[in-house]
């Protein structure tokens, strides 16, 4: 039989001049706690012999789990910017919401779908829908095709997150890949294969909607740092003869890809003897080595993010909103990986 806990977590917040909510968060390390106040909660908590049971949140978790489905807490997954049918061909959508759905499952929720592009929907409307529901927890998609996405409704009432990295108002906790290392990763790998003046292509939508960031770290870990802006450029030439121009005057011997190309250019540019290696930081396809950008995970952890707010009874706008960076997974575990796309 375990020891009975010497002090309550009340007691240590009361010993610390804090609430009861932000001694959790103290303990815990959370970021959005001050410095100074992370250590005198520690303190308060080691002269009191406080000490955290980590069984309580297994324990809730397993509470949840045990409910009927009708008595499952439910969680909104809000498609932002995406119709019903680019929800079900889009490959990130119908990946990310696969793995939000099972995450949810497992954490004993059931996962409700609403589309903002509905014929009559609006942000409004949806969060009166919310309400009447008794939905708190909100996981926003990607937004699909757009750059920026505006929400207008009473925050105060939810627990939210949201996926991707098109500029969302007001500013809530992210889910996203890890772009930047992503790209680093790739051409790590070019360079371990030899190429000394690998060159990037590029996915112009991608480039504006991340800021930049395939090409900043294109730049900053290619071998040929000098170089490396005039080797990176948006798609391919539009002909065969013009890529064979472009890759013999710039003298390319490796390529990068934001997005994947045909299978039939893929296969080609392979049997190029000038490229030692192409890559993609898409999901690889006919032999080409790559990433696979873990979309799957990123609606999952989206969903541990939401649960989280919820179990810790945070609402609204946060302060200081996290973001949260997944990377890739690169090369033959990738391929297994990209062909679980789960039931949708």
């Amino acid at each position: 039989m375990s020891e009975i806990q010497p002090c309550s977590l009340a007691r240590v917040a009361r010993e610390a001049g804090v609430a009861k909510s932000t001694a959790s968060l103290a303990l815990r390390g959370e970021r959005r706690v001050a410095a100074a106040t992370v250590a005198r909660v520690r303190a308060a908590a080691e002269r009191l012999g406080y000490r955290a049971d980590p069984r309580v949140g297994s324990l809730m978790v397993r509470i949840r789990q045990s409910r009927e489905l009708l008595d499952r807490e439910q969680l909104a997954f809000v498609w932002v910017g995406a119709t019903r049918a680019d929800r079900r061909r889009d490959r990130f959508s119908v990946w990310s919401f696969a793995g939000a759905k099972r995450r949810a499952e497992e954490q004993g929720c059931v996962l409700a779908e609403f589309f903002l592009n509905d014929e009559g929907m609006t942000a409004a409307r949806l969060e009166k829908i919310l309400v009447a529901r008794g939905i708190t927890g909100v996981i926003f998609s990607a937004p699909h095709h757009v750059m920026e996405v505006r929400v207008d409704w009473n925050w105060a009432r939810f627990a939210t997150v949201r996926m991707g990295s098109s500029n969302f108002y007001p500013t809530i906790h992210r889910v996203e890949s890890d772009h930047y290392r992503n790209m680093w990763t790739a051409m790590q790998r070019l360079r371990d294969a030899g190429c000394r003046r690998p060159a990037g292509v590029l996915f112009e939508l991608h480039h504006r909607r991340l800021h930049g960031v395939h090409r900043a770290a294109f730049g900053a870990n290619h071998p040929s740092p000098g170089q490396a802006w005039r080797l990176a450029r948006f798609g391919l030439p539009e002909s065969r003869e013009e890529t064979l121009a472009w890759l013999e005057a710039e003298g390319i011997d490796g390529l990068v890809f934001v997005m994947n190309p045909p299978d039939e250019t893929l296969l080609w540019l392979q049997g190029l003897p000038g490229l030692r290696r192409v890559v993609t930081l898409d999901v690889p396809r006919v032999g080409v080595v790559g990433l696979d950008l873990n979309d799957q995970e990123i609606g999952a952890k989206a969903v541990d993010v939401v649960v989280a707010e919820l179990h810790r009874n945070e609402r609204g706008v946060p302060e200081h909103p996290t973001v949260l960076l997944l990377g890739g997974v690169w090369g033959q575990e990738a391929e297994g990986r990209g062909s679980k796309k789960g039931e949708v």
